[in-house]
């Protein structure tokens, strides 16, 4: 997998995009909508800085 973050789990690596696909979709919207909450907390903590 050149050029593409892995997680490796002791001799296994596993492409964050097969982790991604194999979710189910209501699953896929969930965590989408959390790392955009997340990301919306982070930039405007930043803004108040």
């Amino acid at each position: 997998m050149p050029g593409q973050l892995a997680l490796v789990i002791e001799t296994e690596a596993v492409a964050p995009a097969a982790v991604w696909e194999r979710l189910p979709p209501k699953r896929q919207v969930q965590v989408a909508l959390r790392l955009a909450r997340l990301l919306a907390r982070l930039m405007e903590a930043a803004r108040d800085e």
